[in-house]
């Protein structure tokens, strides 16, 4: 091949490559132009050791670009943009980062015209670990005639890690909502910390056990006509009254149904003397509750000089 033809084929090939660049040049020139605001990810990579981010950072920032349409829709669909802030020489304070049309790698042709924020705040602080006690939150109210005893948590306390000045100033921290509506029973729960707000992060517990102990209401109810009644038969024995009122305590759920039935008023007649006796009666009630008052406390029994004798 002579010098001649070398120089026709570069030619060849440079009027091609020309002709290309004047095409995209002219698709990107003439294509209608377009205006989109995409959402570009904030990603926050090296933080030093011994440091911890203090504040609330966006998880990303609006972009309005501008530019040949068929590129401006790719960037919301199919081309991953983000915004990298590297932490690797920083220190302890406050850094400011700027976000101009620069710190965004947008393809030709496109370019941002309006960025909100304008700029992001880094707050740094040395990173401190401490023991904090755990309060279990909780909402709802127990069934009725029921309440809550006691709540506890395990562990009482968890190792957390975070910005110096949370750290120093924190108490205690909550669980997570724990939901006891209409309990009638112990409650537990795994269940996690409210973070929420904070930049905290536990070292070894995600989560806590939260034990909820409900137990019936103890309570008070008087019962009116209670019979009472002879230990066994005995002729010609009378007694006055032949009721008494009874002021029981006990489980309330159980208490609401308790009746005059349920309770035994008993005189034992065969054991006492003939003639007119004032005694004390005896009772028998289902297991679970006490008897905190009888009126009248006494019963008149009048006994037949016979029923003695026989006795």
């Amino acid at each position: 091949m002579t010098r001649f033809d070398n120089l026709a084929k570069d030619w060849i090939l440079k009027l091609l490559s020309l002709g290309f660049a004047l095409f995209l040049w002219f698709f990107v020139v003439g294509e209608e132009k377009a205006e989109l605001t995409i959402s570009v990810p904030v990603e926050i990579v090296n933080v030093p050791s011994g440091l911890v981010i203090a504040n609330y950072i966006p998880r990303a920032v609006d972009v309005r670009v501008y530019g040949p349409r068929s590129m401006v829709r790719s960037l919301d669909s199919t081309q991953r943009i983000s915004k990298v802030i590297n932490l690797h020489d920083a220190r302890a304070g406050t850094i400011t980062v700027p976000m101009t049309p620069d710190s965004f790698s947008l393809p030709g042709g496109v370019r941002a015209i309006r960025i909100q924020p304008a700029r992001i705040e880094v707050v740094l602080e040395n990173l401190v670990r401490k023991a904090i006690m755990v309060s279990p939150n909780l909402i709802g109210k127990v069934a009725r005639d029921y309440e809550v005893l006691e709540a506890a948590v395990d562990p009482p306390r968890v190792d957390v890690s975070g910005p110096e000045s949370e750290i120093r100033s924190l108490e205690k921290l909550d669980t997570l909502p724990v939901d006891i509506n209409g309990a009638s029973n112990t409650v537990v729960r795994e269940i996690g910390l409210d973070l929420e707000g904070l930049h905290l992060r536990p070292q070894k517990h995600d989560t806590v056990r939260v034990t909820v102990r409900v137990a019936p209401v103890t309570g008070r109810k008087s019962i009116t006509k209670v019979p009472v009644q002879l230990e066994a038969n005995a002729t010609g024995v009378s007694w006055w009254p032949k009721s008494v009122k009874v002021t029981v305590e006990g489980p309330m759920p159980r208490l609401r149904k308790l009746k005059a039935s349920d309770i035994t008023v008993v005189i034992a007649a065969q054991k006492l003397k003939a003639g007119k006796n004032s005694v004390k009666p005896e009772f028998e009630i289902p297991d679970g509750f006490r008897i905190l008052r009888v009126r009248p406390e006494k019963i008149k029994v009048s006994v037949p000089k016979a029923v003695s004798e026989v006795d």
